[in-house]
């Protein structure tokens, strides 16, 4: 059985850390967003498509990369902010006990997630990383859960999701796996 898991707002409460940086990086250059909006329309998208619109709708993409880049350099400091999800937690510490296969499924990018595993000492647990630097496509798209499944030659019906976000939702829908939605912790 493989066990798959969104980082952000499902494993982990990223929220307030990826509000903060991604508001420090656009006031670098002029811009902001506040926690509410990030948490309403950005969590769990592809900050192609949702940095456009803090921008002023349609800026270079070399703005909206160097505010992304800007984002992933300040995040570490803002991992204090974090809060990790310690019942679910405690359920893929068991299912990996028991010899199931984990996998981390997000659309942040690998070196935020890697960070944010190690900082709350959780990276081991996963047997693979699929970051949005991993695929092609980004949630609403499968991609991302259909390579964890290829990875660990295992079908949808050999797979469980964790998800939170609607975009998340719909994508490990689409996978065909068996789907839990996670809704607070």
């Amino acid at each position: 059985m493989l066990i798959c898991v969104d980082l952000d707002g499902t494993l982990l409460d990223t929220i307030p850390a990826n509000a903060a940086s991604y508001r420090a990086a656009l006031e670098e250059q002029g811009f902001t967003v506040t926690d509410e909006y990030y948490a309403q329309y950005c969590n769990g998208g592809y900050y192609k498509q949702f940095l456009r619109p803090l921008m002023g709708g349609d800026p270079a993409p070399e703005a909206v990369e160097r505010v992304h880049h800007r984002k992933k350099e300040l995040y570490s400091s803002c991992l204090p902010m974090v809060r990790p999800n310690t019942s679910l937690l405690a359920i893929l510490q068991a299912m990996k006990a028991a010899g199931h296969d984990l996998a981390c499924v997000t659309t942040g990018s690998k070196q935020n997630a890697t960070e944010v595993l190690e900082h709350f000492g959780v990276r081991e647990l996963f047997g693979l990383i699929v970051t949005g630097e991993d695929v092609e496509r980004q949630k609403p798209d499968p991609e991302g859960y259909c390579k964890a499944m290829a990875y660990f030659h295992v079908t949808p019906a050999e797979t469980m999701i964790f998800e939170d976000s609607g975009i998340g939702l719909e994508a490990a829908k689409a996978s065909g796996a068996t789907v839990f939605r996670v809704e607070q912790f």
